[in-house]
């Protein structure tokens, strides 16, 4: 009855999970049909309590708890496991019962085997003796690991558009002014504006996932809705891989620079590469490997060159610019397979917004079924993902990168 007592509280454990999960996610009806399944595990458990309550208010027969064949029972004598364990659960329900006699029955045949040297004594590590009684801490809960994930589409310019493909027009910037004449000198033809076609075509990127309709019915956790979650992080993901093409082109022009030389050449090429107005709004892209050559920076009153972000509660500024930090994974710095190896960090910085457009030609859709497709022969649930992107530079003259070798 132990046994069947136990197995009746972990049910009702998962049913309780059940109603959490249910009343989360606002399914009436599965709240109401896991409260109904709750009152019947509740009725069982009080029958067999009650089966239990009664056995223990029997007196024991004289001579002590009757014996399993093979058992001996005398003093100092082996006990085998299933009395041991029998009468482990009975010194339990007598003390919850105050049943002095029945206890001290019991305890004498639990301390017996505890104290034979031989395969009798119970232990934990051997189910039977013992070990079947030892809970484990079991949990279904998702936890989700916490790793940064930026997304860069909030540095670049964004555009939801509504065609497979199109085109944007840019002009060239004039570089002269008006040419001096004569008082009724013919006007000179001299200058004319020039324009630029850039094309986009956005293209699908997408994943399909079969999930078992036992496992959903199964679980006691949201499954639906954590897919749904992971689904938006590979968005975001997608987007960023883009993104860090775009920023790649940049690394044919990029400057060499040293710890020794990098805020020289972070000044110099803010100050004389970037345009003035290009530089005002200027952010800078770096790495785990970039932000931590930068943080150990000094100046000449040995303070940190980068300041907090008085705009943020959290980050960095860099020359009154701010500071966006990717992970390695997502942006990676480069080892030279040379005999001497050594290793690059991309430094990037400019108006990412002037610099690169990302297209979008719809959100992210995520649908499911469990009718179409494959779903009805397998008995499974088919979820769906699919996003429609594109990226484009727009002005390359926006923003240029910095090549720092690491020590």
């Amino acid at each position: 009855m132990k046994k069947k007592l136990l197995e009746l509280l972990n049910k009702k454990q998962g049913i309780v999970n059940r109603m959490k999960s249910t009343n989360e996610a606002g399914d009436t009806a599965g709240f109401a049909a896991a409260q109904n399944e709750l009152a019947d595990v509740d009725a069982e458990i009080a029958r067999v309590q009650a089966i239990m309550d009664a056995e223990a208010s029997v007196p024991a027969p004289e001579g002590g708890m009757p014996q399993e064949p093979g058992a001996q029972s005398g003093e100092g004598e082996a006990v085998n496991s299933a009395e041991c364990m029998h009468a482990f659960a009975e010194c339990i329900r007598a003390q919850a019962r105050g049943n002095r006699r029945a206890f001290d029955e019991n305890a004498d045949i639990v301390r017996r085997a505890a104290a034979v040297e031989n395969a009798n004594q119970m232990t934990e590590g051997t189910p039977a003796d013992g070990g079947l009684i030892v809970p484990e801490d079991v949990q279904t809960t998702i936890n989700e690991l916490r790793r940064s994930l930026v997304p860069l589409a909030d540095l670049f310019s964004v555009e939801n558009v509504s065609f497979l493909s199109g085109t944007r027009v840019v002009d060239t910037q004039p570089t002269k002014g008006f040419t001096k004449m004569s008082e009724m000198e013919t006007i000179p033809n001299d200058d004319k504006p020039v324009f630029a076609k850039l094309s986009y075509k956005v293209e699908d990127y997408g994943l399909f996932l079969p999930v078992s309709n036992d496992l959903l019915r199964d679980t006691d956790e949201a499954l639906l809705a954590y897919i749904s979650r992971w689904m938006a992080k590979k968005q975001v993901i997608t987007e960023n891989n883009l993104l860090v093409t775009k920023l790649a082109a940049l690394d044919a022009a990029a400057t060499a620079a040293t710890a020794a030389n990098v805020i020289a050449t972070l000044k110099k090429l803010l100050n004389v590469s970037l345009d003035p107005a290009i530089s005002a709004t200027a952010h800078f892209i770096v790495n785990q490997d970039g932000f931590n050559a930068l943080d150990q920076l000094l100046d000449a009153n040995k303070r940190p060159l980068l300041q907090p972000d008085p705009s943020a509660a959290v980050g960095k500024m860099l020359f009154g610019r701010p500071v966006s930090v990717v992970s390695n994974g997502t942006l990676a710095s480069v080892t030279s397979e040379t005999s001497s190896p050594s290793t690059t960090t991309p430094i990037y910085f400019g108006d990412f917004t002037q610099y690169a457009t990302l297209f979008r030609r719809q959100p992210m859709e995520i649908a499911s079924t469990d009718v179409g497709g494959s779903a009805w022969r397998t008995n499974s649930t088919e979820v769906r993902a699919i996003t429609r992107l594109d990226a484009q530079v727009f002005d390359s003259a926006a923003a240029a990168a910095v090549s720092l070798t690491l020590s």
